[in-house]
């Protein structure tokens, strides 16, 4: 019985794959996207199903009771952690993401965003502000204190493969602070406390030290597809804001 089970679930997850194949590639844009990605999420949680019944049921029939315990208990809790464990690294690897590939950036030092809209599925049109806050590499501070904005316009682009992760970061031309009116429209919309519309409430020190970058000369900023970025040399930081 249980092998047929698995059998089932593992068809249905082949079944389910090509139909989020299909989806990706018939409806292309967003909706193609998340419908496509709900189904092939489904199918490998399906396929990873059957094939722990498979398992189990064979160690169950040759096993002790208390292998067979100790599989199970593997089966039920390495999963989520596993999935954890990816969300994470891909969160993270999606908020760095930000920053452009040439100043080789890894860490976050803070961040604080908020989406006004469905719990789960970010939608076009969406309410949304946020800041992220990186440690800007030595060598990189260095190199601007010497060379200034010249540093900027002069790192090595490269052609736009989404496949690439050196892609990340792309920006119009970079500018020296202060920030001009179209810059200020991606500023993270601000408030004392978490009331009002659409406003978040930021680390009074974090927010005092962007107001310094953004409001004095001495740091570089260039406009993205979604927010702005600001490099600060001397404090040694990359603040990424948006406001849509």
């Amino acid at each position: 019985m249980r092998r047929e089970w698995a059998l089932a679930m593992l068809l249905a997850a082949m079944l389910l794959a090509g139909l989020g194949l299909l989806l990706r590639s018939a409806l292309a844009g967003f909706y193609g996207s998340v419908l496509g990605g709900l189904c092939l999420g489904t199918a490998a949680l399906l396929g990873t199903t059957g094939v722990a019944i498979a398992g189990l049921s064979a160690i169950h029939r040759h096993c002790s009771r208390r292998t067979f315990a100790l599989a199970l208990a593997c089966t039920l809790l390495l999963p989520p952690l596993a999935l954890a464990a990816g969300v994470q690294l891909k969160l993270r690897s999606a908020y760095l993401a930000v920053v452009p590939w040439q100043l080789d950036v890894h860490d976050i030092a803070y961040r604080k965003e908020q989406r006004w809209g469905l719990p789960l599925l970010a939608l076009p049109g969406d309410n949304e502000t946020g800041i992220r806050v990186f440690p800007l590499p030595p060598r990189a501070a260095q190199a601007l204190r010497q060379h200034g904005i010249g540093y900027l316009r002069g790192l090595p682009d490269m052609p736009l493969r989404l496949d690439d992760p050196r892609t990340r970061g792309r920006y119009g031309p970079w500018h020296e602070t202060p920030l001009d009116e179209d810059a200020r429209r991606h500023v993270t919309r601000h408030c004392a406390r978490d009331e009002g519309s659409f406003c978040i409430t930021v680390d009074a020190r974090v927010w005092g030290a962007v107001q310094q970058a953004i409001s004095t000369p001495g740091s570089y900023y260039a406009i993205g597809r979604s927010g702005v970025i600001v490099i600060d040399p001397a404090r040694q930081r990359v603040i990424y804001m948006y406001n849509g």
